[in-house]
């Protein structure tokens, strides 16, 4: 494990010089360290003796100012009977700092901060350097700044080409983007999949009368041992990329979505970037989006620039195999997430969240077994009830709950992926339904589902509450937040049609 090199560097680390601790009462913070100390990647550059611990308390937030393509750890250690050490991310950050909040501390080394001895700054997967450590007093986390997300969700469904008969079942209305899974190249670079020409134009024919996009998904988990000697020379990456476009235009597609999974140590992360560079340059000539499908462990390969040269990314936040109970549980998906947006620097618009219509076993020891694999709809054939659970007779999955849970939060980023669809149930459990009412934009006020906000929606209001007349849009007729249909939306109501 590369986090347990920080022992090594923090025992023989040199001590940069500090800044006096004194409150700057203009800035209203605690200066721990000024300078510019740099460091590769897993490597600390800063490592403070820590002299005043009172200052470690809800109210404070750790601030750092550094230069860095990836967000660097802030590291606490003990040398008297707490946590060795303790490594904690950002909670966001902005031109001038990275944040590192009471909570987020807590959470890795506890709370009794009269154990800590030396706080450090380590580099991540990229070079660091460090200009200031500051601790903001009464900084709540809640002031932390952060981007926000003022568009329509996306709805990122894949239909894989073994199964792309079940896009007659799906509801396009429900989506903004459709991959077609999975679409690759021959040895001379020639793209195609095992759809057939007639059945991918009734497809594309379809998403473009619901106003869905079709991107051709690239690679994909076994699909991708072809692409490295397609890129490896300038020459070969330009007749490949020609011939994608080619693609592109033959099926009336709108862009690609490039899905490389790969090993760290695999050779075309040498030429990645480029690809990526020459692809977008095709793209916007054409007038194709381009996104990717990626994952912390493949992430580590690719540049915040490179990254930020998508339209979007559908981040995996599933087949966690360092977890032994849930291979896909918010914790991951908060934390696969929130990687990309704080660590590779990539806007939250930007940042759609991938979740399973799957389910996977574990082994006897806890191990995430990568044999094991149960579609949503097999789940609710062997018991109805698994739609409102997440675990079933050993199977780890995502039920109804998360999935709300999941898209609140999609929400504040870029939407949802699914992988995919043709894994769904059918009907009242459907869980494309379930994302499509959660993330389908509603008119506050429209009770009546008829597009326009008026005085009927208020009458109908009326009859629901005198239990004469039942209500189209539920969620529409809660304006007040307190998941309450009563009087109250009634009066919120009435006076928003008086000052209209």
């Amino acid at each position: 494990m590369k986090f347990k090199r920080i022992i090594s560097f923090l025992t023989s680390a040199v001590m940069f010089s500090v800044c006096s601790f004194t409150v700057s009462a203009e800035e209203n913070k605690i200066c721990l360290y000024k300078g510019e100390a740099s460091a590769p990647a897993w490597t600390c550059p800063v490592t403070i003796p820590v002299t005043d611990r009172s200052i470690y308390s809800e109210e404070n937030t750790i601030a750092i100012s550094c230069e860095t393509e990836t967000a660097p750890y802030f590291v606490l250690t003990s040398n008297s009977g707490g946590k060795e050490w303790a490594q904690v991310l950002p909670d966001d950050f902005d031109e001038n700092y990275y944040y590192y909040s009471y909570t987020a501390m807590t959470e890795s080394f506890g709370t009794d901060f009269a154990l800590l001895d030396y706080i450090s700054v380590m580099a991540s997967d990229s070079p660091v350097t460090v200009y200031e450590i500051d601790m903001l007093i009464g900084k709540q986390e809640n002031d932390i700044p952060t981007d926000t997300v003022t568009h329509d969700s996306r709805v990122v469904g894949y239909l894989p080409d073994w199964d792309y008969k079940s896009y007659g079942e799906v509801d396009f209305s429900a989506l903004t983007h459709l991959n077609i899974a999975f679409c690759n190249p021959d040895e001379q670079g020639n793209i195609s999949c095992y759809i057939p020409d007639y059945e991918m134009t009734n497809i594309v024919n379809k998403a473009h009368s619901n106003d869905v996009k079709v991107f051709a998904a690239l690679g994909g988990g076994g699909g991708c041992d072809g692409y490295l000697p397609l890129i490896d020379t300038p020459e070969e990456m330009t007749a490949f990329n020609d011939k994608i476009m080619e693609y592109c235009k033959k099926h009336n597609l709108d862009g690609i979505d490039l899905d490389i999974e790969l090993g760290s140590s695999h050779k075309i992360w040498n030429y990645y970037a480029d690809w990526v560079d020459s692809l977008r340059v095709l793209c916007d000539e054409n007038g194709y989006e381009m996104s990717t499908a990626t994952a912390g462990w493949v992430a580590v390969n690719v540049s915040s620039e490179t990254f930020n040269k998508f339209d979007f990314l559908n981040v995996m936040g599933y087949d966690n195999d360092g977890d032994e109970i849930s291979h896909a549980d918010m914790e991951f998906a908060e934390s696969s997430i929130k990687y990309f947006n704080i660590q590779k620097k990539v806007p939250k618009d930007k940042l759609v969240l991938g979740v399973p219509f799957y389910g996977r076993g574990y082994t006897a020891d806890g191990k995430l077994d990568w044999n094991s694999y149960v579609p949503f709809k097999e789940l609710i054939e062997l018991d109805k009830d698994n739609y409102n659970s997440d675990f079933y007779n050993g199977i780890a999955y995502n039920g109804a709950a998360t999935m709300r849970e999941k898209c609140a939060m999609a929400k504040e980023y870029g939407g949802i992926m699914i992988w995919e669809l043709s894994q769904d149930a059918k009907g009242e459990y459907s869980l494309l339904s379930l994302i499509k009412e959660e993330l389908t934009s509603k008119l506050i006020g429209d009770v009546n589902a008829d597009g326009i906000f008026d005085v009927a929606d208020v009458v109908m209001l009326q009859k629901y509450i005198l239990q004469s007349a039942d209500l189209t849009d539920y969620k529409s007729a809660e304006v007040t937040g307190d998941n309450t249909v009563d009087i109250v939306d009634i009066v919120v109501l009435k006076k928003q049609l008086i000052s209209a």
